[in-house]
């Protein structure tokens, strides 16, 4: 969720206390405290870090307390005694933590995933219920907060719309979901998995993304629909992210394990021209070894099917794939007595692969150099060796690597 979201929320929950401290700090400390989990973000300077600390550990329900803790001690002009109507320290500590954990619903209630779970488990919990920006979201916090003095009784109703609208969107994800499946099963297709997602101007237009295994391999489509769940635009196409390839590359890099356990159904793609290096693209190659090959992995969960949104997103300062991570590859050494295993695997790819990936496809991958590369954050690793998978089980296990 926005930030301006964030911060009105926390605004309107102090604002909707029936005795609050008369301090002018009140209600800037709990817009405050609601939007203080994204933090996170001026932590990353990385790609990688972006990925691991973004919506992770200040967004765990294990960490809220802590932070809460904290919140409450920069808030001490709610809770000292020269304060009139001040709160105890207690109090005080509870509602930051609240405001905290406001935060955390506001985030899982969107797409992007929420490690709420750290330092548990790095699960991402994604409701799919709201898009990234909603205004029926945020417009109503923002009259609240302007008609606080007239209509105190918008307060409460601002504080419990936002858990009745996402509420409601979830119920409806799930009625669009199950019509996904039916329109497609009788068309005749077995949809493997479905991922109903929130369009721009919520709940009126949704997205649906659907992987499906065809003659020429595993794809996955993106389909627009309208309020009713009834498709509405062209189905669009796009190359599934081969399991084979997702485990080479996760067992070569911890970047790529990183980034594949963000994506949503992710595709795969031959890297645009003007994304290749600079450089010889043999250089990391031996004398007689063939040109590696190059592609561009990401997911669709943060487009649009609506062409207004689209081209204002175009309009962008980086318009471009959000999220991507890009592999310069070559088949690995193969054994001389599995050559007609390889064969016979280049052979059977070949049929069940796209044209694009079937070479790739065909043969364990060696990662040669990768890139990670965050448009709207301005974060690029730019392209460098792969790290391999060797930290600690200990941290891994903290910062949710595995």
């Amino acid at each position: 969720m926005d930030p301006i979201t964030h911060a009105a929320s926390g605004a309107v929950a102090m604002l909707a206390m029936p005795n609050r401290p008369a301090s002018r700090w009140a209600v800037p400390l709990a817009a405050l405290a609601a939007a203080s989990p994204d933090v996170d973000v001026l932590m990353a300077n990385t790609p990688l870090q972006f990925l691991l600390l973004h919506r992770g550990i200040t967004h765990s329900l294990f960490f809220a307390p802590l932070l809460g803790l904290v919140l409450a001690l920069v808030g001490c002009s709610l809770w000292r005694a020269q304060t009139p109507g001040h709160w105890r320290f207690a109090k005080t500590w509870l509602f930051m933590t609240a405001m905290v954990l406001l935060h955390i619903w506001l985030d899982c209630i969107t797409t992007y995933g929420t490690m709420i779970f750290l330092p548990f488990s790095h699960m991402r919990v994604r409701l799919n219920a709201v898009f990234i920006i909603d205004l029926l979201v945020t417009l109503p916090l923002l009259w609240a907060i302007w008609r606080w003095r007239a209509r105190r009784g918008l307060l409460l109703m601002a504080m419990a719309w936002l858990f009745v609208y996402p509420g409601i969107s979830i119920g409806l994800n799930a009625w669009h979901t199950a019509q996904t499946r039916e329109r497609l099963t009788a068309e005749g297709r077995a949809p493997q998995e479905i991922v109903v997602l929130p369009d721009a101007f919520s709940p009126f237009f949704w997205r649906a993304l659907y992987s499906e295994a065809t003659p020429n391999g595993g794809m996955v489509y993106t389909q627009g629909m309208n309020a009713l769940g009834s498709p509405r635009g062209p189905e669009v196409a796009a190359t599934a992210l081969p399991e084979s390839l997702a485990r080479d590359l996760a067992r070569q890099s911890v970047v790529a394990d990183a980034f594949l356990n963000f994506t949503l159904l992710p595709v795969v793609a031959p890297l645009p021209a003007d994304m290749l290096p600079a450089d010889n693209p043999q250089a990391t190659q031996a004398a007689n070894a063939p040109a590696p090959s190059y592609v561009m992995i990401h997911d669709q969960r943060f487009g649009s099917s609506l062409a207004i949104v689209h081209k204002i997103m175009n309009m962008r300062p980086s318009a471009d794939i959000p999220f991507k991570y890009m592999a310069e590859l070559a088949p690995a050494p193969q054994p001389a007595e599995s050559d007609t295993l390889a064969e016979n695997s280049a052979q059977e790819s070949a049929t069940t692969a796209g044209p694009i990936i079937s070479t790739i496809a065909a043969f364990p991958q060696r990662l040669l150099r990768e890139r990670m590369r965050f448009s709207d954050s301005r974060r690029d690793s730019f392209w460098q060796a792969p790290r391999p998978p060797t930290t600690p089980p200990l941290l891994q296990w903290l910062v949710g690597l595995r």
